[in-house]
């Protein structure tokens, strides 16, 4: 199936926002070499009030480059000849989508450009009466998931201050997500299992629940959009083979391309194997979107060389966000991991709390949820950013 993924390639860059529709009308010869990224803000990250605008240009030969625009919405609003490049713009304080773009000019007519799309705070994450929305996880000290707790077992903290809890219930509602396996060629003498293991999880969504696969190597493929076809979910996973390098944090980024403006419930669950080697965005700016976003990632570590350094990077995405990272060392036990992430969403507690934050100012505000019964460790994402949205003080 690798041979016919040149459509989802593209379906790929599209999300990665390459502007291929501009790039296929110039001379390519010209554009080696020549490149432009934009590295604040991050994708799908909320902004608001004056906020940091910069790009990063590549180019063999600097005097080629005659200038670089700053573009938000359809406005122009700056114009950098030299580097550094950047600029600030007034995003104002209602939280709302927009799109911002960089484009760099070369002085023979050829044009490079990179743009990003902040995030809209959705009401699923703050809603009217200042209310702040999150998935919790609950388990015993042996690890058990526990589903007997209320609304008075809990305390949720902002900045160490304490919230009042307003509903509590298990979680019974749809998932989007978002499944990304590592092909990369280390993984050919465990793929069998990924496979074996990654198909039956798919067989446990329910049928309310929608699921895409994202394939990655050197390359992020998207073999299969959101879908509630288990048959059309499985053939996708089936058709994965392991080849080249790694491109774990691209094929995250996608992943929140795809979903990451969904309201409602949403998750990703990552396979890999080994460290990134040849993604386009680093580490910061994808654990930046990781922590503007209200989707779980759920991280699964196979057999990784290396050490500890490697794990902690899938690690430091699960913490972030609420989910959780697995490491598997023996060959046989990774089905064990997807079981346990599907008992997990199973048994989830949706809780809301109303906020004492007056301050919406996009500051990050630090979340702390515990349980009044000493031996239940509580699991929820670690924070949110203060945006104003419609119907939050006035």
């Amino acid at each position: 199936m690798r041979c016919c993924r040149g459509w989802f390639i593209l379906a790929i860059a599209l999300l990665l926002a390459v502007p291929f529709s501009i790039l296929l009308a110039q001379d390519a010869t010209k554009r080696r070499g020549f490149s432009i990224e934009i590295t604040e803000p991050a994708n799908q990250e909320l902004v608001a009030g004056k906020t940091k605008i910069a790009a990063k240009v590549k180019i063999d030969d600097p005097d080629l480059l005659d200038r670089v625009e700053f573009i938000v919405g359809d406005e122009v609003i700056f114009v950098d000849r030299e580097p550094p490049f950047e600029c600030f713009h007034d995003f104002g304080e209602e939280s709302r989508s927009w799109i911002v773009r960089a484009i760099a000019y070369h002085v023979e007519e050829v044009t490079v450009s990179d743009a990003v799309i902040s995030r809209k705070l959705p009401f699923t994450q703050i809603e009217r009466v200042n209310r702040v929305i999150l998935w919790v996880t609950a388990t015993d000290k042996e690890g058990n998931l526990v589903t007997d707790l209320t609304k008075g077992d809990f305390r949720v903290y902002e900045d160490g201050a304490e919230q009042k809890v307003l509903d509590f219930h298990v979680e019974t509602r749809p998932i989007k997500m978002a499944i990304l396996i590592d092909t990369s060629g280390s993984m050919v003498d465990k793929i069998e299992e990924v496979h074996e293991a990654a198909g039956a999880f798919v067989e446990n969504l329910r049928e309310i629940d929608e699921a895409l696969i994202i394939d990655f190597d050197e390359n992020v493929f998207l073999i299969q959009d959101l879908t509630s076809d288990v048959d059309a979910l499985k053939e996708s996973i089936e058709s994965t083979e392991p080849l080249g390098g790694t491109a774990l944090y691209d094929a995250l980024h996608a992943a929140y391309r795809k979903i990451g403006t969904i309201e409602g419930r949403k998750v990703i669950v990552v396979l890999s194997d080994g460290e990134d080697t040849l993604s386009q965005f680093g580490f910061d700016r994808v654990l930046k979107e990781a922590k503007t976003n209200s989707t779980m990632i759920y991280s699964i570590g196979l057999g990784i060389e290396g050490g500890a350094p490697r794990r902690d990077v899938l690690r430091e995405f699960s913490d972030n966000t609420g989910g959780e990272f697995y490491y598997i060392k023996k060959k046989g036990t990774l089905g064990g991991a997807y079981e346990r992430i599907a008992e997990e969403l199973g048994k989830q507690y949706y809780l809301t709390y109303s906020t004492t934050n007056e301050e919406w100012n996009g500051r990050w505000i630090k979340l702390r949820v515990e349980s009044l019964r000493d031996d239940i460790k509580i699991r929820a994402r670690r924070g949110y950013f203060a945006v104003r949205t419609p119907g939050i003080g006035g």
